[in-house]
């Protein structure tokens, strides 16, 4: 918790005035009490420049009280909300440079929880403590003088009744902490499946599953529901209780001063007699002061397992390294080698993903007796070869055998287990994350639009591209006949996640921002699998013909796809078993062979002897 409150280090200057505004206005809370006994005597001596003098005396410190209060209050909600906004930047700032390991190892749901509700628990326990900080110590040394001075042995009679109270709450709060953890988690989990019944919904209709889904959410949604009440009336019933306690005491001290009046002589104890009413409303004022500061510590303490186990959470974002780590000397590439992509004996395994909080109760003994996990095999093992600016490398192969895999380790999204990645001529871990993220552009298969319009998407490749550069990319990704069709053109409204796009339009949508960034490199992990064959055909030889300067890197299931590439690789199983033009992979290799004949004709095959054109256009013209 500490390190997750240290940046509360920018919000000072208002934390300070928070702290001195409080301290004034619990000053003047303490004061008040003894000028009403003052007024009070005042009055049964009939004293009316008393009356006066302490009367102004209580409305000039009430006026300060109010308005101290409210500047209290003002400043210590600046801090807070401060706090939070830094604290809430701070940890998207991290979450957006996670590796995709520790966004795997976190999980997004949980990720989407620490940066919206554990953040506003630790927000509020912010607040309500910089409302008490300094009033509750001030309020309790003070008001327990002040009584003492007031009524010293009814003091020590009352007193007795706090440290039980603190025993109560400690045993409460023993009892409550595990449930609040299990409520984060349950959370956590609401929050993905509601994710993924919202982004999955078309699966789940297609199926029939709604019910199902319906009843995996109830099931988890009455869990914390339960586990929530019950630490609710926990909570709920411990308040009344303190209430009767409170008022029980003062109950107790004026049975306690009326026993002591009886005792008292009429004649000989008069005027004791006569001062014991103002007495003993200001005792009673005083230590209702002091009962109303134990009970908001006690209101603080319990609201603190929510926000300590709210803290832990977000202080795992704010520790986490990411596995990916910025070199700590970059090196810049030279221009001899722009756009150049190098794989050299590049081996990678991925790490087998762990949950970040585990069970902590298996011994040390267990652990040790446990067999160690079978390690995976390699996802990529031995690939070598070079792409070079201008030139199309297309990687092909069977579902499984690493592709997707192979593009990620390009842009550094995974690190290599052996050998070297190499981009422009420098191995990608001396690269500077700016340097990686400007040199290349991605296309996921599963194209993501953001809500605006098509030339918000469009530049969000290069905030400062004109309409006509936006029009040019939209023309080169073959998106320009469905764009200009539409009566606001590149103005045209885009939902969230481009729900009101095709696969296909977003495809090329997300083709035309890359094409707008002006990347020397370009991936393309299976980026045409929604587009017909003829689409597919035109948008290859458009790329070709205006981004002469540019590497291409495609991905790709379809042969059609790959076929007039400068280099094709094959990948089966992780491994590297042909590479060529697709003439002499058709002669080399057998798997490649085996793909185009599952995908073309035998006549179509026989043709693409007489060129890669050939054959690809039989292969649209058999498909169309």
């Amino acid at each position: 918790m500490k390190k997750v409150l240290s940046l509360l280090k920018p919000h000072r200057a208002p934390l300070v005035f928070s702290i001195i505004f409080a301290t004034v206005n619990t000053v003047m809370q303490l004061l008040l009490p003894a000028y009403t006994k003052d007024i009070q005597t005042s009055i049964v001596n009939y004293d009316m420049a008393g009356i006066w003098r302490f009367g102004g005396k209580m409305m000039a410190f009430t006026m300060i009280g109010i308005i101290t209060s409210i500047a209290n209050t003002y400043f210590s909600t600046k801090t807070s909300v401060g706090y939070s906004i830094t604290l809430r930047n701070f940890i998207f700032g991290k979450v957006s440079h996670l590796s995709q390991s520790d966004i795997d190892k976190i999980g997004v749901s949980s990720l989407v929880t620490r940066t919206t509700n554990d953040i506003n628990r630790v927000h509020d326990i912010v607040l309500s403590t910089l409302k008490s900080l300094v009033p509750i110590p001030i309020m309790l040394v003070g008001g327990l003088v002040m009584a003492f001075r007031t009524n010293p042995e009814v003091l020590k009679i009352a007193l007795w009744i706090i440290p039980v109270l603190l025993v109560i709450i400690g045993a409460l709060m023993a009892v409550i902490m595990p449930m609040y953890s299990k409520m984060q988690k349950l959370v956590d989990k609401v929050n993905q499946i509601l994710r993924e019944k919202i982004s999955g919904i078309r699966v789940i209709r297609a199926f029939n599953r709604t019910r199902y889904e319906d009843e995996r959410f109830a099931v988890t949604n009455k869990k914390l529901t339960g586990i929530s009440l019950k630490a609710s009336r926990i909570m709920a019933g411990l308040m009344p209780f303190l209430t009767v306690v409170m008022y029980s005491l003062i109950c107790i001290v004026i049975y306690v001063s009326i026993i002591h009046v009886n005792d008292l002589d009429p004649v000989r104890n008069s005027r004791e007699i006569t001062e014991t009413i103002p007495k003993l409303n200001a005792f009673i004022a005083y230590f209702s002061l002091i009962l109303s500061s134990v009970m908001s510590v006690i209101s603080i303490i319990a609201s603190i397992p929510q926000a300590l186990i709210s803290g832990r959470r977000v202080k795992a974002i704010m520790d986490a390294v990411p596995e990916i780590a910025e070199p700590e000397t970059p090196v810049t590439p030279e221009e001899a080698h722009r756009g150049e992509v190098e794989f050299r004996g590049v081996s990678f395994r991925y790490k087998p993903v762990q949950k970040e909080e585990k069970k902590k109760r298996r011994g040390k003994k267990k652990e040790a007796e446990a067999p160690a996990a079978p390690e995976k095999p390699f996802e990529l093992k031995d690939v070598s070869f070079v792409s070079h600016p201008g030139e199309m490398t297309a990687i092909i192969g069977v579902t499984g055998s690493g592709k997707t895999t192979l593009m990620n380790l390009i842009p550094r999204l995974y690190d290599v287990t052996e050998g070297e990645v190499r981009v422009a001529g420098v191995d990608v871990r001396q690269l500077s994350s700016d340097e990686i993220e400007k040199r290349i552009a991605v296309i996921p298969q599963q194209a993501f639009l953001f809500s605006g319009t098509i030339a918000d998407n469009v530049r969000y490749g290069n905030a400062q591209a004109s309409d006509a550069e936006v029009w040019r990319a939209i023309e080169i990704a073959q998106a320009k006949s469905f764009v200009s069709a539409m009566p606001e053109g590149i103005e045209s409204f885009v939902s969230q996640a481009g729900k009101n796009y095709s696969g296909g339009q977003k495809q090329r949508l997300a083709i035309a921002r890359a094409i707008v960034k002006g990347a020397e490199i370009m991936l393309f992990d299976d980026s045409f699998s929604a587009l017909d064959l003829a689409t597919d055909a035109r948008l290859r030889a458009s790329l070709k013909e205006n981004l002469t300067d540019t590497d291409i890197i495609i991905v790709a299931q379809r042969v059609g796809t790959v076929i007039n590439a400068d280099r094709i690789i094959v990948l089966d199983n992780g491994c590297v078993v042909g590479q060529g033009t697709h003439q002499e992979l058709l002669k080399t290799c057998d798997l490649y062979r085996e793909i185009v004949v599952t995908q073309m004709s035998e006549e179509a095959l026989e043709e693409a002897g007489d060129g890669p054109a050939a054959a690809d256009g039989k292969e649209a013209e058999d498909n169309a």
